[in-house]
């Protein structure tokens, strides 16, 4: 899918002329941050806010996936709230990062409601955005001086204790703040700015890959638990569509298995589909086919199945649609799906059934089944049933 970005900055362009004349400020942060990958094991890291104080309800909306996705918001109006951020950045190494502005960072990470900065710029501003397909816009880069965060931070006593405990591996922290009701997109913040795990272990963590470890961290820890319950009774159907993103979840009344099935350019004739499996055992290796996607999708799909206290397979089948003008972040196919489970969901008593139900949903009909590995698995599971009970 090829991006127009000129249109696409054309529609926060609004922004430019307060961006570009910013310099020293007191902004509003929602909180949000942001840690790049480029030149790895420096990176850039810095902190993200408009350039003036804002209220705090329209501060939030700034840099909240699951407030977006509960309002609906669209894809201008992401672009809207990312187009007046400054991303007020420094170059550090990962490992062992220290001083003031490292100390702000960290703690701004870590904060519930949004707070004021004060922040000095080495220069302006220069007014664009940048955009991929795992993290929010980012915009408006600017080589910072100095930081501080200007009020007392309001922190969870749950919080401040597990980014206190150095004895505390990463994955054991994730999920222990993930039980704490804490929301995914801020645990990512904390992993990303090196507030979690052993003491030697802690450093920065560049936000593209701290996204899909957290979500793999949970959705394992999630699926983990589901494998001890009881096999559905049933095929359940889900839909959901946002933002562009059309999304058709299948339940199979069998033992855990998971498959992410993504379809783009389906206004071609010949449609890019990829796919990454799952088996009973969880997958060793990277999903190299959805990426980041996949484990987002897993985290959804964990997060229901062990709600109803049962376990299936599950097939997410993702279709990529032209209104899909801009990428905003992986995050809208974790809160997609798990808005999809939130709907009515429609039974089936067969596979062929629920396939059928499925493809009338989608522009691209059946063009992704023969890249299905779950439903290769589920042919052949027939045919051997038949082979075993020819007579049944």
């Amino acid at each position: 899918m090829e991006i127009d970005y000129s249109k696409v900055m054309d529609k926060v362009k609004f922004w430019k002329t307060a961006i570009e004349n910013a310099k020293d400020f007191t902004g509003t942060s929602p909180p949000a941050l942001f840690v790049g990958r480029f030149g790895y094991p420096k990176v850039f890291v810095g902190v993200l806010s408009p350039p003036i104080h804002v209220e705090r309800k329209e501060a939030e909306m700034l840099d909240s996936p699951e407030k977006w996705y509960k309002s609906r918001v669209t894809i201008d109006q992401i672009l809207n709230y990312r187009g007046q951020m400054i991303y007020s950045r420094f170059k550090s190494p990962i490992h062992r990062p220290s001083g003031k502005t490292v100390e702000s960072m960290q703690e701004l990470s870590m904060v519930k409601k949004p707070t004021d900065v004060e922040v000095e710029l080495k220069k302006q501003p220069k007014f664009n955005m940048r955009f991929d397909s795992y993290s929010k816009p980012i915009g408006n880069p600017a080589p910072l001086q100095r930081v501080r965060l200007t009020e007392n931070p309001s922190i969870e006593r749950k919080v401040d204790y597990v980014t206190s405990d150095v004895d505390l591996k990463a994955t054991n922290a994730v999920t222990k703040l993930y039980n704490y009701d804490i929301p995914v997109s801020r645990i990512q913040k904390m992993f990303t700015a090196g507030l979690l795990g052993v003491n030697f272990q802690r450093k920065f963590v560049p936000t593209r890959w701290g996204i899909t470890a957290v979500d793999d961290i949970i959705g394992k820890h999630l699926i983990q638990r589901v494998k001890h319950h009881q096999k559905l009774g049933e095929f359940r159907l889900f839909s959901n569509t946002y933002l562009g993103n059309h999304y058709e979840i299948l339940l199979i009344p069998t033992a855990y298995e998971y498959e992410l099935v993504e379809a783009w350019d389906i206004d071609e004739p010949h449609p890019m589909v990829g796919a990454d499996y799952e088996p009973y055992n969880l997958r060793k290796k990277y999903a190299t086919s959805t990426h980041g996607a996949f484990y987002s999708g897993r985290l959804a799909v964990g997060e229901y199945l062990d709600t109803i206290k049962r376990q299936s397979a599950v097939l997410i089948v993702r279709e990529v649609r032209p209104d899909y003008y801009a990428p905003v972040g992986i995050w809208q196919l974790r809160e997609t799906v798990r808005g999809a489970f939130s709907k009515p969901y429609e039974r089936f008593d067969n596979i062929g059934q629920a396939v059928d139900r499925l493809c009338s949903r989608l522009m691209i009909r059946r063009k992704w089944i023969k890249k299905s590995k779950l439903m290769r698995n589920l042919k052949e599971q027939t045919r051997l049933k038949q082979f075993l009970n020819p007579n049944p």
